[in-house]
């Protein structure tokens, strides 16, 4: 394991929203922060020299965007996902959320219906409902084992008004990394129904040994000129709070709509330091998220392991990528509320609390990762003291 990340690097203090403002959103003291995804790891050391050079110069005005970023990105989708882009696909935005939320607005109406499948990302709940379109839940399968999707549902809940799918590909919180035969299936039902089809697949890099991304957009030709598909190095490499992603966008007549639709809402500019981050990491960061892998993996069999031999009542569930692990609590005998309460009081660890992903999560939790190992043991810990001292 990489001596870069079992480093621990004191976060408190730095306005960290996963270790500062944990008091203010879980209401207890001296939490361990294990929630929200973002990473205890500093980014890859070329990323940081990018960074400084461009503070070093000194001056911040208006960007202007550089061709060699496109050029990075082509390079990146090429390596990784053997995907070839046209440069003029692209549109660069400061996050996958807001950029989800201006698609919803522009090729959408209020009323009309977008399904997400649930389990998934609560922000997504939100990016329909306060835009004021109709949310429909296409719940995800599960066999009590593994996850799949509910196609045949999916085509039961779509009606004459239903215009969009929000997918999320690779799934956050179960760790599925949808397979062609999945994704194929998918957009052969989008082109019976002609939905349009927004994917994020920011955790399109985060995959564990053996899997393959397959970007949705890059089935066919069809699907590619329906698809919105939202990436970003961000989770990649640590850099959510620089606000760096771009939207591919194949379509002509979507693409200008969709920028047309950012320059009316003042939308269409990025910050100087994104780009600069953004070039470096798809440039020189590969090794990095390698090792970045290989150590996240790690951490999920060490999880996996601990639960099974100290903790036999909590399930790990399996997964395929992202760094966020699933955790089944069904036979925990505690309701969601008090299983929230005890892992506050208790055990004194912040998790994402499994409803806040819909009603299939009520029974789970959502670790992160993304810590060194010291930190998930301690984490691990706290929560195994809580489980001897109620016996469960």
């Amino acid at each position: 394991m990489s001596e870069l990340f079992n480093q621990v690097i004191e976060r408190r203090g730095t306005d960290s929203m996963k270790w500062d403002m944990t008091k203010e959103r879980f209401g207890g003291e001296d939490l361990l922060p294990m929630w929200v995804a973002d990473m205890d790891f500093r980014a890859p050391q070329a990323v940081l020299d990018a960074l400084h050079a461009k503070v070093e110069h000194g001056i911040f005005g208006y960007p202007a965007h550089s061709k060699s970023v496109d050029v990075a990105v082509q390079g990146w989708l090429k390596r990784r996902y053997y995907w070839e882009v046209d440069a003029n696909a692209f549109i660069y935005t400061n996050g996958i959320v807001p950029t989800i939320s201006y698609i919803i607005q522009a090729f959408t109406e209020p009323g009309d219906e977008v399904i997400i499948q649930t389990p998934v990302y609560y922000p997504f709940y939100d990016v329909v409902k306060k835009n004021n379109r109709e949310l429909v839940r296409n719940p995800l399968s599960f066999d009590g084992d593994k996850y799949e999707m509910d196609l045949n549902h999916l085509e039961e809940v779509i009606t004459a008004n239903t215009k969009m799918l929000v997918l999320c590909h690779p799934h956050n919180p179960v760790g599925r990394v949808w397979k062609r035969d999945e994704l194929e299936k998918l957009a052969a039902i989008c082109k019976k129904h002609n939905l349009l089809v927004v994917s994020d697949e920011i955790h399109a890099d985060l995959l564990f040994k053996g899997q393959q991304h397959i970007p949705f957009a890059s089935l066919n030709e069809d699907t590619a000129q329906r698809t919105f598909t939202c990436l970003a190095p961000s989770k990649t490499f640590n850099l959510a709070g620089i606000q760096t992603s771009y939207v591919v966008v194949e379509n002509e007549k979507m693409h200008t709509r969709l920028k047309n639709h950012l320059a009316n809402s003042f939308a269409n500019m990025t910050n100087s330091f994104a780009e600069v981050a953004t070039e470096a990491a798809y440039n020189h960061g590969e090794e990095w998220l390698e090792e970045l892998m290989e150590y996240v993996q790690s951490n999920y069999e060490f999880v996996k392991e601990y639960v099974n031999e100290h903790m036999p009542v909590l399930r790990v569930m399996d997964s395929e990528g992202t760094y966020l692990l699933w955790l089944d609590c069904s036979k925990l005998p505690l309701t969601a509320a008090e299983r929230k309460k005890w892992l506050v009081e208790e055990a004194k660890v912040a998790l994402n609390h499994g409803p806040i992903f819909g009603e299939e999560g009520t029974n789970f939790e959502r670790i992160n990762l993304a810590c060194p190992r010291e930190t998930l043991q301690k984490g691990l810990e706290q929560i195994q003291e809580a489980y001897k001292k109620n016996k469960f």
